[in-house]
């Protein structure tokens, strides 16, 4: 149920007493002064006046019963009256204190936060996003200053904060200094140069991905500390037009990329100093047979190396491309981040017994 639908609720008890105290009201004073000629407007006006407390004068003399039934219409009226007002008062009260409970909150997660991703913008593009992120299951906070918006966002689950992202303490309370990404999703290019340069001198690590309307503006999104900016009208043509080359090939990157429920998926591993993978060639490593994963390209500072030899080594800042069903790379992930883990804590060890 609804805020709209929960006042409605509330309000059903008072308004009927009020309509039961009017309509007996208009009922017995046409009675009472039925002889004089009265009119059911005129009764329904003596109500309104006694209930409302306006205290005009009566159209037509009362005696002493009239008294007593104006008294009793007069203190229930006014009594049924207040009720209304209480509960909507109350109500009121109620909503503005739940936004700012509901706005604590939300800050309160985001700055608990550590290596979560930030969205800023939910528009088409920037609700695309935030699906994927959630079917990903990625930790990630919204940043959206359009009411609708963040009530749709707030409807989907997401943790999202109210505000202007250009505003550097906005971008604090969503966690940039902790935050591993951001993008930057909204439809005005000079918001988002903007919400780029802020970012990039809060935090010098974190991978900025931005969107542009106008190519002119990408050189510049990516001097201001921008790591990949997106232009998605021409991903959509050149997508478009792929659809029609080469709707196989398309079909299976979709299939592969897709978060939740594909049968395969394309993952990157970075190949840290600790890594089980580090020093090792892919033939000593076996990863195929041992997991079923195979290994599609790797990057090396500029040079991209598709489809490696069997005698290809690994080297630590390596960034590889790997390929395999869910489950295989779960497993894959989870057991190369258990050794790599128990490899950091020997080095850490040895380096504190050396120290």
């Amino acid at each position: 149920m609804d805020r709209s639908q929960r006042l409605e609720a509330r309000l059903a008890v008072p308004l009927t007493l009020v309509a039961l105290v009017t309509a007996a009201g208009t009922v017995g004073y046409w009675l009472l002064w039925r002889p004089y000629g009265a009119t059911w407007l005129d009764a329904f006006y003596m109500t309104f006046i006694t209930i409302t407390t306006i205290g005009y004068g009566e159209p037509y003399p009362l005696d002493d019963r009239g008294r007593m039934f104006t008294v009793f219409v007069g203190t229930t009226g006014i009594a049924s009256l207040f009720y209304v007002f209480g509960v909507f008062m109350d109500y009121l009260v109620e909503v503005g204190a739940s936004g700012v409970r509901r706005k604590r909150l939300m800050e309160k997660k985001a700055a608990a936060l550590r290596e979560h991703v930030i969205l800023v913008g939910l528009g088409r593009v920037g609700r695309q996003a935030a699906e994927e992120l959630a079917q990903a299951g990625e930790s990630f906070v919204v940043v959206e200053r359009n009411l609708e918006r963040v009530a749709w966002a707030l409807e989907q689950g997401y943790l999202v904060l109210e505000g202007d992202a250009t505003d550097d303490e906005v971008l604090k309370k969503a966690g940039v200094e902790h935050a591993k990404g951001l993008i930057v999703a909204t439809g005005d290019d000079a918001s988002n140069l903007f919400i780029v340069l802020s970012a990039r001198a809060l935090n010098s690590s974190l991978y900025i991905v931005a969107r542009a309307e106008d190519a002119d503006v990408l050189p510049k999104m990516l001097k201001a500390g921008a790591d990949r900016v997106i232009d998605p009208y021409a991903i959509g043509g050149r997508r478009l037009a792929s659809l029609v080359l080469h709707p196989a090939v398309v079909d299976f990157l979709e299939t592969t990329l897709r978060r939740g429920g594909a049968p395969i998926s394309i993952e990157d591993i970075l190949i840290t100093q600790d890594s089980p993978l580090a020093g090792k060639s892919i033939a000593e490593l076996n990863l195929n047979r041992r997991y079923g994963v195979v290994v599609l390209a790797l990057i090396r500072g500029e040079e991209t190396i598709v489809s490696p030899p069997a005698e290809f080594v690994f080297e630590p800042g390596d960034q590889v491309i790997v390929m395999a069903t869910v489950e295989q790379l779960e497993r894959f992930v989870r057991e190369m981040e258990l050794q790599e883990g128990a490899r950091r804590k020997e080095r850490l060890a040895r380096e504190a017994k050396g120290g």
